[in-house]
């Protein structure tokens, strides 16, 4: 159970607090940086183009100002207020905020992060801001759950699939998540949307890093199953003799 916090009179409503970082955002906006940010992206974006390191501080003392005073259910509310702003920033605070709440967190915080997938991630970056920073430390801390990400890989949003493998990118030193992440790039092999594939492949990377042989047999068995972009990714960091090995032994991939 959640122990409440004493509100403090200055803490704001998470409404409140959403018009806050809109406004911080909305004043420090570079249109040079929007444009630098598109390069990034196939579809267009919309950004206020902020810039990173001023970003960074604000976010950190507003976070922990809040953090202060709210619990996980006023971050929720504030998340949902924010996410109205379709701006890449405005979407990626509320999952910066979210994600520092999630040690109080229970399952039940699962469903949000697909609710938000589904419908303030309309492109990788969102989704690359939402996995690692809410999904991933909630199956660290909620492992038997991963059950349910590996089913959002049959989702026709290529947002939740694309969130079911990153989820797993950073949890892969865990024997049990790998193996579960392992069976999410089985599932995704077969995917036809190439940010999919680099998902995958990012992750199987991170897999190699912590057991090489086995990414390398599992490589080597699903052969020219492999999106070769998927298999590009995961063997980027291996000496260049062993990529041009793995890359004719699995000759033949998508």
């Amino acid at each position: 159970m959640v122990t409440r916090k004493t509100p403090r009179k200055e803490a704001p409503s998470p409404q409140e607090a959403a018009r806050e970082a809109v406004a911080f955002m909305k004043g420090h906006a570079i249109q040079e940086r929007v444009d630098t940010l598109q390069k990034y992206f196939k579809d267009p974006i919309q950004a206020y183009g902020v810039d990173y390191p001023a970003y960074k501080a604000w976010l950190k003392g507003f976070v922990a100002r809040l953090e202060e005073s709210w619990t996980l259910t006023e971050a929720v509310a504030f998340c949902d207020a924010i996410i109205e702003d379709p701006h890449l920033e405005a979407r990626g605070t509320g999952f910066q905020v979210v994600g520092a709440f999630v040690e109080e967190a229970g399952p039940e915080l699962l469903a949000h992060g697909r609710r938000w997938l589904e419908t303030a991630c309309g492109n990788w970056g969102s989704v690359d801001g939402l996995a690692p920073t809410v999904l991933s430390p909630l199956l660290r801390k909620y492992p038997e759950m991963a059950g349910e990400v590996k089913e959002w890989t049959a989702s026709p949003s290529p947002w939740v699939r694309r969130g079911a493998a990153v989820a797993f990118v950073s949890l892969m030193d865990d024997e049990g998540l790998m193996t579960a992440g392992y069976e999410v790039a089985t599932r995704l092999l077969g995917d036809e949307e190439d940010l999919i594939h680099k998902a995958v492949g990012w992750m199987l990377r991170e897999a190699g890093k912590v057991d090489r042989g086995r990414l390398e047999a599992y490589l080597l068995e699903k052969g020219p199953a492999l999106p070769r972009t998927t298999l590009r990714y995961a063997i980027e960091k291996f000496p260049k003799e062993d990529r041009k090995r793995l890359l004719e032994a699995t000759k033949g991939s998508g």
